[in-house]
């Protein structure tokens, strides 16, 4: 009992009144409703002898009521008890009892329900047997029917009100679709009890008229008639309201939801409120938003191992080893000192200086339309035109690396810059279970070795002539020929290149 007491303060202090409320005034009008019609609207003999031979008949009614109110409040309390104490603690029951429970609870609370309906009935039929049968067979049909829709009316009021105490329930997932009646089921129901029972009631009251059971011609009907007709248009449309707001209301949502990922949000979750195949569905686009979620980390992060570009068509396309001949332009970086710079300094400044230093790097190459293919520890290689081709390649990469002199002076780290373009092979290079997307040619050990020169050379920048001679005619202008070399691992003689310094164009 003092756990009860515990859960109807709780209860109070919460969104339950509310349900309670309304609830239990739907279970009052009701009764109420029913209990006037068969005293003023039946037309039989017997209701009036019954009531006149009966005293305080109307208190003994009522009466019943303040004890089913009562009843109802008690079993109610008792049956959602643990659903009260998860809200205060959820972190000391088990959230598979509570998901269960808390789905179930418009069932449970329309059984609650019908079973106070029953022993009303059950008493108003055997008080009205000892004055006639055929009274106790009018008030038991009369009443059976007024309880199946007011029972059917408190499930949908349940099923709408709990749903905020479901949607926390069902926060993280859902894959039961049987703790609440299918969709179907429910809008059948619904029909049924509340528009087919009323209509069923006029029909009862025709064929009482024609088998004797009312006194008087069959206009005295009409008031009984009109007051059913009523309840049937009342019933139907408040029945219909919840029945379509039940399945309505997730559609709009899961709607409002798809328009949202369709501008660009990500972080798109619908709640989950409906037992039955409507919650399937929920937490199915819970799923696939958090799939979707996941798959754009991994895109990302990918891409950021392997460059955006890789990353975009190793998931569109089904990659494979092997290659492809491609004219790209290659920029070598490497960095000057790094030995040096090592051994004076903790790991952790070393690789703040590097990262640093590779940030200025990226954001060049990104911005000249190239992909860095890989980071050697103190060396970096960016390709301009794989695996997208790229028109004039060659005078983006000589215009990265211009743009990387100016980048970086006045760092820490200072480096060496080659550019080289060629044909090479661009494509997967590995074993079958682990691979990378690289390129292979003369132009990339070519930008290696110009790198090697470029660290003792004014301007840490060169390119050869070839190179040079395959930009356009204004970045050919910001480059200068300087003496031919003979390149580590070559037997000829390479002409190599320099920027100048900035021009008026430039600074203009």
């Amino acid at each position: 009992m003092s756990r009860l007491l515990r859960a109807f303060k709780w209860l109070w202090g919460t969104s339950w009144p509310l349900y309670a409320a309304l609830v239990l005034a739907a279970n009052l009008i009701g009764a109420l409703a029913i209990m006037a019609f068969i005293r003023f609207l039946v037309p039989m003999p017997e209701v009036r002898s019954f009531t006149s031979e009966v005293p305080h008949l109307e208190v003994i009614g009522l009466t019943y009521l303040a004890f089913a109110v009562i009843v109802g409040v008690v079993a109610t309390l008792f049956l959602f008890r643990p659903v009260l104490e998860w809200q205060r603690h959820p972190d000391d029951h088990d959230p598979n009892m509570v998901r269960n429970l808390v789905m179930r609870l418009p069932v449970y609370q329309a059984v609650v329900c019908a079973a106070v309906w029953v022993i009303g009935i059950a008493i108003a039929v055997v008080t009205a047997a000892s004055a006639s049968g055929r009274l106790a067979l009018v008030i038991g049909l009369a009443t059976a029917l007024a309880g199946m829709v007011v029972v059917l009316i408190t499930y949908l009021l349940a099923e709408r009100l709990v749903r905020p105490v479901a949607a926390s329930a069902l926060a993280r997932r859902f894959e039961d679709s049987t703790l609440e009646p299918p969709i179907t089921q429910r809008l059948r129901l619904t029909w049924i009890m509340t528009t087919a029972l009323p209509v069923l009631g006029i029909l009862l009251l025709a064929l009482g008229q024609r088998a004797g059971f009312f006194m008087g011609n069959a206009g005295e009907l009409i008031p009984g008639i009109v007051a059913l007709s009523l309840t049937a248009l009342v019933t139907g449309f408040v029945g219909t309201t919840f029945a379509i707001m039940s399945v309505v209301d997730p559609v709009l949502e899961l709607q409002e939801a798809i328009n949202r990922v369709r501008r660009g949000d990500t972080n798109v979750q619908v709640d989950i409120y409906d037992g039955s195949e409507m919650g399937v569905l929920q937490a199915g686009f819970n799923e696939m938003m958090r799939g979707l979620k996941e798959r754009q980390r991994v895109r990302d992060i990918f891409g950021r191992y392997v460059g955006a570009e890789v990353a975009k068509r190793a998931l569109e396309e089904r990659p494979t080893l092997g290659g492809e001949d491609r004219k790209v332009a290659v920029l070598f970086v490497d960095v000057i000192g790094s030995t040096t710079f090592a051994v004076n300094h903790t790991p952790e400044e070393v690789v703040e200086a590097l990262n640093q230093f590779f940030e200025h790097v990226v954001e060049v190459v990104h911005r000249n339309k190239g992909i860095i293919n890989k980071f050697q520890g103190d060396a970096a290689l960016a390709v301009f035109g794989a695996p997208i081709s790229l028109p004039d390649s060659t005078s983006h990469a000589l215009t990265a690396a211009r743009e990387l002199r100016q980048e970086l002076k006045g760092m820490a780290l200072q480096a060496g810059i080659g550019v080289a373009a060629g044909h090479v092979v661009a494509g997967h290079i590995g074993g079958s279970d682990r691979f990378e997307y690289t390129v292979i040619g003369d132009a990339v050990n070519s930008a290696a070795r110009l790198t090697e020169l470029a660290k003792d050379t004014d301007g840490r920048v060169l390119t050869n002539a070839a190179t040079l001679r395959g930009a356009n005619e204004a970045e050919q202008a910001r480059w200068t020929v300087m003496k031919s070399v003979e390149l580590r691992g070559r037997r000829e003689m390479t002409q190599l290149a320099r920027p100048i310094r900035p021009t008026m164009a430039d600074r203009s």
